[in-house]
């Protein structure tokens, strides 16, 4: 959340071209309310086609329960981008919610995930294994992750400060907890595979459940970006390497030997 003063010094420091034409309606009410709709920010952006879910059909949102699956398949793949910001921790089916996130992005679009580490209102807390979980089981490539520190200071225009930091646990522990009010997780995630979504297993879980030996983490340069990819799979093994092969006999022979 963002005051109108700030956000529009946001605007100016970021150099958008005419974005004094654009009009941001109800974006002075907040903290009360009607409040302004975030497609006039994506328009002013250039995101001409704007679609939001919501049972409250607030902001004309499509009237969907994010607890159970979305039917119209029409809008499988129909998004180049897909956010919640902290939106899924309210749903109590959260699995299904991020089903229907991976439903309506397109291949080659991107999920952004904001949500609560710690001091949350929602059912669930998220922290780093839950977007690395998803990513592996997925394929989806991970652009950006942070820590996100709202502290109990505001700005000049009456904002909350908020901090990018990063998605590192030891940080966190070198941060004075008495100054801040909230700790959120953010990430951003690019669907580089078309399919079903697949659940993350934690542990070795995951390989045994989609038959590989375990994921390998690859690093991208432009953009700077990761990913995990299998170490290998059952119907196509032909790339293991001698000794990955060795040790793997080995230690079923180990295994049977003590048995």
């Amino acid at each position: 959340h963002v005051t109108g003063e700030d956000f529009r010094n946001l605007i100016q420091q970021a150099c958008l071209p005419d974005n004094e034409k654009y009009d941001f309606p109800g974006l002075d009410n907040w903290p009360s309310k009607p409040r302004c709709s975030a497609k006039h920010l994506y328009r002013m952006l250039g995101a001409l086609n704007y679609d939001c879910f919501d049972l409250n059909k607030e902001h004309g949102a499509i009237e969907h329960d994010l607890n159970h699956p979305i039917v119209d398949t029409g809008l499988y793949g129909k998004y180049d981008l897909v956010t919640d910001h902290g939106s899924c921790e309210h749903v109590f089916n959260i699995a299904e919610a991020y089903r229907t996130m991976h439903s309506l992005c397109k291949q080659g679009g991107f999920l952004v995930i904001s949500q609560a580490l710690w001091g949350g209102n929602g059912y669930f807390h998220y922290d780093k294994p839950f977007f690395e979980g998803i990513a592996a089981a997925n394929g989806y490539r991970i652009i950006f992750d942070s820590y996100v520190i709202c502290l109990k200071r505001t700005t000049m225009g009456k904002s909350q400060q908020q901090f990018h930091v990063p998605l590192s646990s030891g940080l966190l522990q070198a941060i004075d907890l008495g100054d801040v009010d909230e700790i959120g997780v953010y990430a951003v995630l690019e669907k580089l595979l078309d399919g079903e979504f697949k659940f993350p297993y934690q542990g070795n879980y995951l390989a045994q459940r989609q038959h590989n030996a375990g994921f390998n983490r690859v690093y991208y340069r432009d953009p700077p970006a990761y990913s995990y990819i299998p170490e290998y799979t059952n119907d196509n093994a032909s790339h293991i390497s001698g000794k990955t092969l060795a040790v793997e006999l080995l230690q079923r022979l180990k295994a049977k030997i003590s048995w």
